[in-house]
């Protein structure tokens, strides 16, 4: 090999090593399947009765049941054959919002994942910035602190309690997940859906040291070739981040300490308020 051609080949080389999470990125964008349109978050309307100016009689009223908001049960069924795929425009939050992988930020993928839930049913269209996103994990860490005494690797239960009492939903749901399909009729519903997960099992390759060993990221969609189309804060390239599904499903369990996989299979459905 003569010695211009050794040279060029170095700096190739060297300029790969240095961009390869740049280029690992393009790659991926350009292998990334076409995703389904995404549908924003609709409240649903409550019409009001109206009077029949004809012959002075009220319209008839709303049953009991019809007036009822939207209940677990609702959310957790789905008549017919199930959509093909499903993608919930959710905002994103990456939960080191200027990539300061450190406490609290390093662990704060449960409050990051409930944050993107609310901006959903808010009917927000952006991303977080920055700046924003750090101050609301900030002040949901300080809520969390004073409430459990920790902020770090909050259980289902936990999270859940966050989702009531500190963002103030009224229906939040603990849920098993025996198989896929329970968690497609969430999504199929129009409902995005919080899972813990042993994190290294998630096998994703923009995680640092292989993963933390306790992970919670959002699931919003799936796609017809087979993947889940989630919401991952934990990496800047966890928007419409896609995992293969049964990767997800054996990575999903609930802390437990020292023995991730001993976790129940669990997932958390945060309702809307009516």
């Amino acid at each position: 090999m003569h010695f211009a051609t050794a040279i060029l080949v170095f700096f190739v080389a060297l300029f790969s090593y240095v961009n390869r999470g740049s280029i690992r990125d393009t790659l991926s964008a350009w292998t990334k399947p076409k995703l389904p349109v995404a549908q924003e978050y609709t409240a649903p309307t409550v019409e009001t009765p109206k009077k029949n100016t004809e012959n002075a009689q009220e319209a008839p009223q709303k049953t009991a049941a019809e007036n009822q908001p939207v209940t677990a049960s609702d959310s957790l069924v789905w008549k017919g054959t199930l959509p093909m795929e499903v993608n919930l425009a959710v905002p994103f939050l990456l939960q080191a919002p200027h990539q300061n992988w450190v406490e609290p930020f390093e662990d704060a993928c449960e409050e990051a994942s409930l944050l993107m839930v609310n901006a959903f049913y808010q009917g927000r269209h952006t991303n977080f910035a920055a700046d924003e996103g750090e101050t609301a994990l900030l002040k949901t860490v300080a809520y969390e602190d004073s409430t459990y005494g920790h902020n770090k690797n909050t259980n289902t239960e936990e999270v859940a309690q966050t989702a009531k009492n500190y963002f103030g939903y009224q229906q939040v749901i603990i849920r098993k997940i025996t198989s896929a399909s329970d968690m497609k009729v969430v999504l199929a519903n129009g409902y995005p859906l919080i899972v813990p997960a042993d994190g290294r099992a998630l096998e994703n390759p923009n995680f640092r040291n292989g993963g933390p060993d306790y992970h919670m990221l959002v699931v919003k969609g799936y796609t017809k070739e087979g993947l889940w189309i989630t919401n991952d804060p934990g990496t800047r390239n966890g928007p419409d981040y896609l995992y293969k599904q049964d990767v997800l499903l054996n990575a999903i369990h609930s802390f437990v300490e020292g023995n991730m996989e001993s976790g129940a299979k669990e997932m958390i459905v945060v309702l809307p308020n009516s």
